[in-house]
């Protein structure tokens, strides 16, 4: 590794064992460039829709031929990605033969608004504290997902601009999840990827995720490595809440739970095409979205056959209903206490997930398909599961944190809120066992990823190619 306690961000990673802050961040693009001038560049791309700075950190000759974006902080919740640029900073400006013939291009922050009401989650070592100071935006709200629901950001259009601009052989989305493996998604096969990728993640012991839910129908090039075409991560958000469009006519309690849209639902969308994942496809590029947990574990990474896949799957869909119509009927009981902020709209994300996923995956619903034509492993099964205590976990620490604002009158809600909490993060651990994975080895799995994509993509290797 070559990040080094010279910058704050570099003590926080290895000193501190956290994740720098946009603070840290920012300071060390700002030194690493008055250290480099002849290398370094630090601007502003834009501003968020709360006027902060999104700040691009490029390094590189002026003569460089070839350009690579890295993207972090996509997620609010999401951390490893600022210590992932920092590492690939300092290879960078250490290594000639990385900066000579291409200009790396780093946006260390995609939604500070976000990252700002998520912040005080960076500094946390276990996951009730984590999920205690926990948020992300609603679907349409995150950037870089927003045009796929037919919204409009300004950081959206920021990123979309800098593509434009710096035509990127390459885009990186740095991702990270609480708990799980490593896995990635992207939008070419890049022939070879997946031997230095999980040659990374055994050296620094992070388990390969097989069966992600997040890329369940897209295509596997290789352990842990999935192609994005459109048309399946459209199928597959349509189940997620991810491409449902925001609305206050939320089911209550009273109403049916069908797993459909209600009435008021159905919108325009742009579908995944619009995304910023596929626009460097405009000038030839691909996009690689890196994920990497936060908290490792070891149970989603088995290719045998799933034991009773049929009661299991039945199962998830019963606890996903159950615990969302939990939290729906403590939302219809603050509600009229609450005022519209980020906090609210965003626990509506993961409730309408709830109710959408507990149709997709019930076997005498649609969860039939799930079934078929793939064999369900036990990897694919775990990503289920995964999901079927993390998305009403979400949802409750969303909802705890809007109510807890309104104070005294949601003050029993809270109370419930923060039992539920406690009793659905100890079962997540319970059932996945997860480990800290240390700061300084998600950010190095994460160069390892991106510097080897980007050495197979040189046009001068031999074996490159873009299967979509």
């Amino acid at each position: 590794m070559l990040t080094d306690t010279s910058t704050s961000a570099g003590r926080a990673i290895l000193l501190h064992d956290r994740h720098p802050t946009l603070e840290e961040l920012a300071d060390t693009a700002h030194l690493l460039a008055a250290r480099h001038p002849e290398l370094c560049r630090v601007r502003t791309a834009g501003t968020s829709r709360a006027g902060q700075p999104l700040v691009l950190l490029t390094i590189g000759r002026a003569t460089a031929t070839d350009s690579v974006l890295i993207v972090t902080g996509a997620h609010a919740d999401e951390f490893s990605g600022r210590a992932g640029i920092v590492e690939l900073a300092h290879r960078v400006l250490a290594q000639p033969s990385l900066h000579e013939a291409v200009t790396w291009n780093f946006l260390l922050c995609l939604d500070p608004d976000g990252a700002r009401l998520a912040e005080a989650g960076a500094g946390t070592r276990s996951l009730p504290e984590y999920f205690e100071h926990y948020f992300r935006p609603a679907a349409e709200e995150q950037p870089e997902w927003a045009p796929a629901t037919g919204g409009r950001l300004p950081e959206s259009r920021i990123l979309l601009d800098l593509i434009d601009d710096l035509r990127p052989s390459l885009q990186f989305s740095l991702h990270s999840a609480d708990v799980g493996g490593t896995f990635l998604q992207s939008t070419c096969d890049l022939a070879g990827l997946a031997e230095p990728f999980a040659k990374s993640a055994a050296g620094l012991g992070i388990p390969v995720e097989t069966g992600p839910y997040d890329a369940f129908w897209l295509r596997e090039a290789g352990p842990g490595v999935f192609m994005m075409a459109p048309h399946h991560i459209d199928q597959q958000e349509s189940s997620t809440g991810m491409l449902a469009p925001p609305h206050a006519d939320q089911p209550h309690a009273g109403q049916p739970d069908t797993g459909q849209p209600h009435p008021g639902q159905q919108q325009e969308t742009g579908g995944v095409r619009a995304t910023t994942w596929f626009a460097p496809q405009r000038y030839g590029g691909e996009t690689v979205i890196v994920e990497t947990p936060v908290w490792a574990s070891a149970h989603l990474g088995d290719t045998r056959p799933a034991d009773d896949p049929y009661a299991r799957l039945t199962a998830c869909a019963g606890q996903v209903r159950e615990r969302g119509r939990l939290v729906t009927d403590l939302m219809d009981e603050v509600l009229p206490h609450l005022d519209d902020t980020a906090l609210l709209r965003a626990a509506r994300t993961p409730l309408t997930a709830s109710r959408q996923l507990a149709h997709e995956w019930d076997p005498q619903a649609a969860g039939q398909r799930l079934l078929h034509p793939r064999p369900m492993t036990e990897a694919r099964l775990a990503g289920i599961e995964l999901w079927a205590h993390r998305i009403p976990v979400r949802a409750a620490a969303l909802l705890r944190r809007a109510a807890e604002a309104a104070k005294a009158p949601t003050t029993p809600a809270t109370a419930r809120l923060d039992h539920l909490l406690q009793d659905w993060c100890a079962q997540y651990q319970q059932r996945f066992q997860p480990l800290w994975l240390p700061v300084a080895r998600q950010a190095e799995h994460q160069a390892n990823t991106v510097q080897a994509a980007v050495e197979l993509s040189r046009p001068t290797r031999p074996g490159f190619r873009r299967d979509r």
